[in-house]
C-alpha cells in the first residue's frame, strides 16, 4: 500500500460512537487532548444538493449527499475513496489514489488473516525469498495468487511486473533482480544488454532466431530475459528482417518444411535445402 497509509495505524470510531485514537510507529498513544482529528462532520455542509465528496481529513471517508442532507459512510477496509473523476467517485484499491491531505484511514479490520494487511488489498507473500507470489485478500480472507512467469508482484502498484520495471518497493529475492546468470531456453542465452537492431536503431527488446528451429524466434527484454515466439505454420522467421516469411524468401530456411520436388535429398536435406553436413538445420517432421 501507500507508503505513508501503511505506516499510519488510527484506531477511528464506527461513525456511531465513541472517540478516534491513534497510534505511532513505536504503538504508543497519543494524548487525545492534543489530538485534532475531528471526525466525520454530521453536519456536513454539501457543496451539491446530491453526489458523493470525500472528507477533508480521512481518506477512506466520504459523505452521501442527497437532497442537501449527507449521510457519512466509510469504505470497507483497505479502500480508499478516489474523487479524481468527477461524478465517477468511488472506493478503490488505494494504488494510483492520492490522498493529499487526507491522511487518516479507519483502523485494522479485526479478526482477518494475518497475511492481509487490510482486510481488502493485495500485498506482499510472507515469505521473504518468495518474489513471484502474493496475497488477494477478500473481506479478510488471503487467496494465494500466482504471478505469470518471468513477472514479480510489486506491491507498489498492486500488480505482478517485469524484473526490470519493478518498483523500489517491489521486494528483492535471490538473485532475480542482480545481474547474475542468464537465463538460457533451447540452447539460446540472451546477450544480457540491448542492441543495436537491422535499421541501426537501438532495441530494448532486441529479437533474435531461434538457434535450431527456422519457425521460431526469441525476445530477449532488456536483452536479458528471453521469450520464445513462433511464425504461423508455413513460414519461417527471417533473422534480417525480423519478421515471418514464406521459406522460398528466406534462404537458411527455404527447406524447412518441405525439401522440394527438385532436391537431390528429398527426404534428408537441410533447411538451406543442402544435403548431408552436421552443423545444418534438421528438418521437423509434418
Amino acid at each position: 500500500m501507500n507508503g505513508l497509509l501503511v505506516s499510519i495505524c488510527f484506531i477511528l470510531f464506527r461513525l456511531s460512537s465513541g472517540l478516534p485514537q491513534r497510534g505511532d510507529d513505536s504503538g504508543s498513544p497519543v494524548d487525545l487532548d492534543n489530538f485534532e482529528f475531528s471526525g466525520p462532520k454530521f453536519n456536513f455542509n454539501c457543496p451539491e444538493a446530491n453526489g458523493l465528496f470525500a472528507d477533508e481529513e480521512q481518506c477512506d471517508l466520504y459523505y452521501e449527499c442527497k437532497s442537501n442532507r449527507a449521510e457519512s459512510k466509510l469504505c470497507p477496509d483497505g479502500f480508499l475513496f478516489d474523487d479524481s473523476i468527477q461524478n465517477h467517485e468511488k472506493c478503490v484499491l488505494p494504488h494510483g489514489v492520492d490522498c493529499g491531505a487526507r491522511e487518516f484511514v479507519q483502523a485494522k479490520q479485526e479478526g482477518i488473516d494475518s497475511r492481509c494487511e487490510r482486510a481488502n488489498g493485495m500485498f506482499d507473500h510472507e515469505n521473504p525469498e518468495t518474489c513471484d507470489r502474493f496475497y488477494l485478500c477478500d473481506n479478510g480472507t488471503a487467496h494465494e495468487m500466482p504471478c505469470a512467469q518471468p513477472l514479480v508482484f510489486d506491491v507498489a502498484i498492486g500488480a505482478c511486473q517485469r524484473r526490470a520495471q519493478a518498483s523500489e518497493e517491489a521486494k528483492k529475492c535471490g538473485g532475480e533482480f542482480g545481474d547474475g546468470e542468464l537465463k538460457t531456453v533451447e540452447g539460446f542465452t540472451c546477450p544480457g544488454k540491448e542492441q543495436i537492431g537491422p535499421q541501426g536503431l537501438l532495441q530494448a527488446h532486441p529479437i533474435f532466431p531461434h538457434p535450431h528451429d527456422c519457425q521460431f524466434f526469441f525476445t530477449c527484454f532488456f536483452g536479458k530475459e528471453p521469450n520464445k515466439f513462433g511464425c504461423p505454420k508455413g513460414e519461417v522467421f527471417n533473422a534480417e528482417t525480423l519478421t515471418c516469411k514464406d521459406p522460398e524468401d528466406v534462404p537458411d530456411c527455404a527447406c524447412w518444411y518441405d525439401c522440394g520436388e527438385n532436391s537431390r535429398c528429398p527426404d534428408s536435406c537441410n533447411a538451406d535445402c543442402s544435403c548431408g553436413g552436421e552443423d545444418s538445420f534438421d528438418v521437423v517432421d509434418e
